[in-house]
């Protein structure tokens, strides 16, 4: 082909207000879009905080249908997958985040997409990502916000702050694991206990009703102990919480024995659970109902010498 001939078609197709810098043109003659910088960057953003979720043993799923969030995780515990999930939205930046002195960029979304998350039954994550130095930081959408503001701010624009303090790593990812663990069972054991409270009163009461929400209640209590390590499968308490009792009961001060009871209980507790839930306290229903629950077994054993 003459060199004319080739230069007279380039001339043509630049005439035909085709970009041919916005896109690369393949073996067949077809356009090919470049994919902008700021999916390249989410992209990134959301496979690494995959991968942090993914090596400590959750499940992950990518969400299809992008309803704000980005990721759908199902915490998994000793291999058992857990019966409450986590939403994740990732926000990639390509800005240094390095400077500890500096405040973190904030995310500008609307008002009725933040209610959601506030009124979510799930816990929704929001992680900021930093893609130059792979770092990251969270935080949960709800409580940040009373619903009555953002209802009157419908479809306006609120900031959602990061603070430097909660970075998103391992440590954090088995932190929100067990909050969420921890949310969905106190969650559940109150609907139980509110179900029992509706017929007490009754007459004739519906026994079959009251064992069935009384049984649920004592299950819920009973796996969550076994699962942070009160006791065993076998009903044992086991060694890890029996020190911890016996100091509790040590550093009591005078009073009966079921108040010593049930202040040494609590305070092991909490301990326990901090040390082995990822530094999650419990909520008091969740805490008052698994003291309950034990109480006779945990004191019966350190009685009878056991």
């Amino acid at each position: 082909m003459p060199e004319a001939y080739g230069v007279m078609i380039t001339r043509t197709k630049a005439a035909e207000s085709v970009d041919v810098r916005n896109c690369v043109w393949g073996g067949e003659g077809g356009p090919v879009p470049k994919r902008p910088l700021q999916h390249q960057i989410g992209a990134r953003a959301e496979s690494a905080v995959r991968s942090l979720w993914l090596e400590l043993g959750h499940a992950v799923d990518e969400i299809r249908e992008d309803y704000g969030e980005d990721l759908l995780i199902q915490t998994c515990l000793n291999g058992r997958v857990d019966p409450c999930r986590i939403w994740v939205q990732v926000k990639g930046t390509e800005k240094d985040c390095s400077q500890e002195a500096k405040s973190l960029p904030s995310l500008s979304l609307r008002a009725d997409q933040i209610l959601r998350w506030s009124r979510s039954a799930d816990l929704v994550v929001i992680v900021l990502w930093d893609v130059g130095n792979d770092r990251g930081w969270y935080m949960i959408p709800r409580g940040k916000y009373d619903d009555a503001h953002l209802q009157e701010a419908e479809r306006g624009k609120l900031k959602l702050e990061f603070d430097r303090t909660k970075s998103f790593d391992g440590r954090a990812v088995e932190h929100l694991a067990w909050r969420a663990r921890i949310d969905h069972v106190n969650r559940s054991l109150k609907q139980a206990l509110f179900s029992i409270e509706e017929v007490r009163d009754e007459d004739p009461r519906p026994l079959d009703y009251l064992e069935f929400h009384g049984a649920a209640a004592g299950s819920l209590v009973v796996d969550f102990g076994i699962d942070i390590g009160a006791f065993t499968p076998s009903g044992d308490i086991t060694p890890q919480f029996q020190r911890e009792l016996l100091k509790a009961v040590e550093l009591q001060e005078e009073g009966t024995d079921i108040q010593i009871a049930n202040r040494a209980l609590l305070t092991s507790l909490v301990k326990l659970s901090w040390e082995n839930c990822a530094k999650n306290g419990l909520p008091s229903t969740l805490l008052v109902e698994l003291t309950e629950i034990i109480r006779e077994i945990v004191f019966g054993e350190i009685l009878s010498g056991n």
